[in-house]
């Protein structure tokens, strides 16, 4: 039997657990295998080891792990493998495979260009997208990058890039902007409002000197779904 684990990082609000549960559903309506379940690397009652095992009770002879996650950083590329190995040394009999993150997938980089231009900015506003990155990796960087591209053709607005971990630093490249522009619109590239969000959008009100205009983060908008089945799809079989 064949069958899906969908990987979530998790949230301490109950509530955007219930929501990422029901953005999973979605998938999994749109998927075959009889058996998927999703995990939480940051809930300790449904954690890969438990659902993993409950999955190959229940007969599960493949299973295709999902990274719920935009960008490879440290838990697509070490937690989420490492836990893997674990429960493959203990049922070596089961094939594992593990999907790729799907954050600069084009349908999200639409998601991005839509919530900012919600916002209305006009020719002469600058264009802030802040995401995680990572202090350790690069990828995500370099993922980001052709992400603020595609949002820039889409807007045919430049598009500046932030991180709240690693380089360039969102305060940093925020500070430039408020010094050059009279409006500058930010985007939180990320999955969900979240305590992430709200820390960077207390960074963004100390820095004066220009109107900011917050859009809507990604908001597990429906319209990701196609980029994460493109993902599952490319690694089963």
């Amino acid at each position: 039997m064949k069958a899906i684990m969908y990987v979530a990082h998790g949230s301490r609000l109950p509530e955007k657990n219930r929501e990422f549960r029901h953005f999973v559903d979605q998938i999994m309506q749109n998927r075959p295998e009889p058996c998927q379940k999703i995990a939480f690397l940051e809930k300790e009652d449904e954690t890969m080891a438990i659902v993993g095992e409950s999955i190959i009770a229940a007969g599960a002879k493949e299973i295709t792990v999902v990274p719920m996650l935009l960008f490879p950083a440290m838990h697509a590329t070490k937690d989420i493998p490492d836990q893997v190995a674990q429960l493959k040394k203990q049922h070596p009999d089961v094939i594992f495979r593990i999907a790729d993150t799907f954050g600069a997938e084009q349908e999200v980089a639409a998601v991005a260009a839509a919530k900012i231009k919600a916002t209305r900015p006009d020719q002469d506003a600058a264009i802030l997208v802040i995401a995680h990155g990572s202090a350790s990796y690069t990828e995500p960087r370099a993922q980001m990058q052709t992400v603020t591209a595609s949002i820039a053709t889409q807007l045919q607005l430049p598009v500046a890039l932030g991180m709240l971990h690693g380089e360039p630093n969102y305060r940093i490249v925020a500070t430039e902007l408020a010094a050059k522009h009279k409006n500058v619109h930010w985007m939180p590239y990320f999955l969900f409002q979240g305590q992430l969000v709200d820390k960077i959008r207390a960074g963004i009100s100390e820095i004066s000197g220009t109107q900011w205009h917050e859009a809507d983060s990604l908001d597990l908008d429906t319209a990701m779904i196609t980029a994460v089945l493109r993902k599952i799809t490319e690694v089963t079989p």
